[in-house]
């Protein structure tokens, strides 16, 4: 017997939907005004009449148990009539209304109203639905007299509709759930180590713990993670979430889903991508007067996802869109609500654990318990503070301030007093860029939360006739500094900066370790953190949770010596001495591209780096195409330099890129697509005032300030870069360190497994002969 507990309030609204898509905050203060009016109107009440008053029934439906769940607003006896009242707050205009303009409305009081009438064994029953208006406390009501018979074939057809929608849903699990148990390991062999990570993996989610794993490229991390997780669940609604940090790897989870489903996975799996990404509109606009997609949503939502559940296995950003244009639904909010009924779900790292963005169903609430696999986990460090952290600009009020006057209630007077504080704050700049402050302004915070009071009125009064896009952005901006603030202690810190020539006032957090670990503890059954680049390990377990955890790091499945690693330590590529290094590199680029004709990327630490030794290196080395990535690329920009790789040119081509970049991890280039990396310096953060806050904080909490705020960050960039030379078994390459600092013993303690054969190379005959003898035995290979 299957049971399930549920308000009719939520069997209301999921089949019978009626209201619009609206941001969130503005759902929050319409829940608080509904409080309030609900509090105002059933003061009125006589002391005969009832209010709040709990029910509970149950329904029984074959191998269904459904409790179902409720509070009435209010139980009136008037001349001896008996009628149930249900209260809504509105900010309609109430003429305009009547008792279909919400279905859900009427749908729930009727209802509660047959609850009632079984519960106390009455004949008939009158039904009131009453609207307030929040202004002005105006009401309109629509009164209904029921008799025993009409409600009960109501409730009856109601119910059943939603039974049917379990039944579907759980026939489903038991499918899955039997998949799972017969499903075999998609491949004939195991690759080296695989097994072994799929077993620390499998026993770490029965024993609901974390886990770190540094998995080389190779082992098959997506295969192995995604097979374990799903042969560990062991309950009906339990869910896996695979975060990733790129688009470009939910594909390949996609990919692998689609892999295990043609051995016989049966699973519904949800891809969730970044609104912008999905919204069918030319330009986002979610105010439902402009979008037909976010008017009425919750009218046809049900049907969307009936829809999509009988016709659809992966439901992916396309399949998404293509229901949503069928249904008249957004695609965005339609991937969240299908995520419900979802086994897999593929999304980015801040829909688990940014405040503001995660999503409450599953991360906030209680009535989940999710398995999380959480891919490329070294993005999550830099990635997690960035969630804990808000920033707030001068110009953004100033732009906001000129349309102010027209608005209702109008906020220039807050405005203005924001304004005022980033003057006082631009004193404090006359001679420096960056001040760090001990707390929070608390008459900021005061004056932001005026603010937000009275944008939250302007965006629910739906009678106000603007152009909301303009204030959106900076509404979100001030909710979300104000919901950092709650955060802020000895882990954030308060900051004044110079930016672009603007000022900047920001909430920085410096360790989100405890939040993440909070998040983890409360909500999380199971997470495995892994990535081919976890070294230090020690520095990923203390800035994600906090040391808590188990870890482990497994071997590369390839030959060491498929690829040639050099250092060339006998040159600075500190700040200082970067026009000196300038003719080497060009030394050392010159013998890559004469060794052997191919693809080269050269990874530089910065765009000013990288653009000094361009305009040098493209005057002394003739017969070679170079390729620079610029700061601002699109899409497609990028995909036209990937396809480059994949050309057979006539000539050398050599890729400028920056590390830690859109090109810096996350690109398979296979076999001939790529012959050879030089890293240029270490990959260090730049220097800066916010760097050295860092550095001052983990000096303090781990007295290794330095190595936490520049070194590991450094590090990881320089092992990413090293990692697109090999990435299959087959693959041959070199990859050349090109600094004074790789050789230290602080860096070589540092360094993975399989560096183990790093070779100093100074000489550039040395070079030379180094890259001839690699290659001339990898054309000696192709010959036998």
């Amino acid at each position: 017997m299957k049971q399930i507990s549920i308000s009719v309030k939520e069997i209301a609204e999921f089949l019978y939907g009626s209201a619009s898509i609206t941001n969130e905050r503005v759902l929050l203060t319409r829940a608080q005004e509904g409080v309030e009016i609900h509090s105002y109107w059933q003061n009125k009440y006589l002391e005969t009449d009832r209010k709040e008053v709990a029910l509970t029934t149950t329904f029984l439906d074959n191998d269904i148990e459904l409790t179902i769940r409720g509070r009435i607003d209010g139980v009136i006896l008037r001349d001896n009539i008996q009628y149930i009242e249900e209260i809504k707050s509105t900010h309609a205009i109430l003429e305009e209304l009547n008792e279909s303009t919400y279905p859900a409305h009427m749908a729930q009081a009727k209802i509660y109203a047959y609850i009632y009438l079984i519960q106390n064994d009455l004949k008939s029953i009158d039904v009131r639905l009453t609207y307030i208006r929040v202004e002005d406390r105006k009401y309109i009501e629509f009164e209904r007299h029921f008799t025993r018979s009409v409600l009960k074939n109501y409730y009856d057809k109601t119910i059943q509709k939603y039974v049917d929608w379990i039944r579907l849903l759980t026939l489903h699990e038991n499918s899955r759930q039997k998949s799972i148990e017969g499903l075999t390991f998609p491949f004939e062999d195991y690759r080296l180590n695989q097994r072994e990570m799929m077993a620390y993996i499998y026993k770490n989610i029965l024993r609901k713990g974390i886990l770190y794993l540094e998995a080389p490229t190779g082992i098959g991390k997506t295969i192995a993670s995604l097979f374990s997780a799903l042969k560990a669940i062991h309950q009906p609604r339990e869910k896996v979430f695979y975060l990733t940090a790129k688009n470009d790897g939910k594909k390949v989870v996609l990919d692998t889903v689609k892999l295990l489903e043609d051995k016989g996975l049966i699973a519904k799996t949800c891809e969730i991508t970044a609104k912008d990404s999905m919204c069918m509109l030319k330009e986002r606009d979610c105010d439902p007067e402009v979008c037909k997609y976010a008017n009425g949503y919750y009218k046809r939502v049900y049907k969307a996802i009936d829809d999509l559940f009988r016709n659809e296995t992966i439901i992916t950003k396309e399949v998404f869109r293509q229901y949503g244009r069928k249904h008249t639904v957004c695609p965005f909010e339609l991937s969240l609500d299908t995520s419900n009924y979802s086994d897999i779900i593929i999304c980015d790292y801040n829909y688990v654990f940014d405040p503001l963005v995660k999503l409450i169903r599953y991360f906030e609430a209680d009535d989940y318990e999710s398995i999380v696999l959480c891919d490329e986990a070294h993005n999550l460090v830099s990635r997690s503070r960035a969630m804990y952290s808000a920033s707030l600009v001068s110009e953004d009020f100033l732009r906001i301030r000129e349309t102010s006057k027209y608005l209702q209630p109008n906020p220039t007077s807050e405005i203005n007093q924001i304004l005022d504080l980033f003057a006082e704050a631009s004193l404090d700049l006359l001679e420096v860029d960056f001040v760090k402050k001990e707390e929070v302004n608390p008459f900021l915070l005061k004056t932001l939360r005026k603010l937000l009071g009275k944008l939250d009125q302007i965006f629910a009064d739906d009678k106000i006739k603007f152009d909301k896009r303009a204030l959106r952005e900076f509404y979100f901006n001030v909710n979300r500094f104000l919901k950092i603030s709650d955060y802020y202690d000895d882990d954030f810190v308060y900051l004044i900066e110079t930016v672009d020539n603007d000022v900047m006032i920001s909430i920085k957090c410096l360790n989100a370790s405890k939040h993440i670990t909070e998040t983890i503890n409360t909500h999380i059954e199971s997470i495995n953190f892994f990535s081919a680049t976890l070294e230090p390990m020690f520095y990923y377990k203390t800035l994600l949770t906090n040391d808590d955890g188990d870890d482990m790091t497994f071997q590369s499945p390839f030959n060491p010596n498929n690829l040639l690693l050099l250092a060339v330590d006998d040159i600075s590529t500190r700040y200082k001495d970067r026009e000196n290094s300038i003719e080497k590199i060009i030394d050392v680029t010159r013998e890559l591209v004469t060794a052997k004709k191919g693809n080269y990327i050269l990874f530089f630490p910065s765009y000013v780096y990288m653009n000094l030794v361009k305009e040098r290196l493209t005057e002394a080395i003739e017969n070679v195409s170079f390729i620079t990535q610029r700061r601002e690329m699109f899409s497609s920009e990028r995909e036209e330099m990937m396809n480059l790789f994949k050309e057979d040119s006539e000539q050398s081509q050599v890729f400028l890129f920056v590390m830690g970049g859109i090109f810096g991890e996350s690109i398979d280039l296979i076999g001939d697509m790529l012959s050879g990396v030089l890293i240029v310096g270490t990959g260090l953060p730049a220097l800066s005032p916010f760097n050295n806050v860092l550095r001052s904080h983990y000096d303090i909490s781990f007295r290794n300030g330095f190595d936490y705020a520049y070194t590991f960050p450094g590090l990881n960039k320089v092992i990413q870069a090293v990692g697109r030379v090999i990435r299959t078994e087959t693959d041959r390459g070199v990859a050349i360190l090109f600094d004074d600092r790789f050789t230290t013993r602080k860096y070589l303690s540092y360094y993975p497994q399989n560096w183990s054969h790093l070779e100093r190379c100074n000489k550039i005959e040395d070079l030379r002969d180094m890259l001839e003898d690699f290659w001339r035995n990898d054309d000696e290979k192709e010959i036998h």
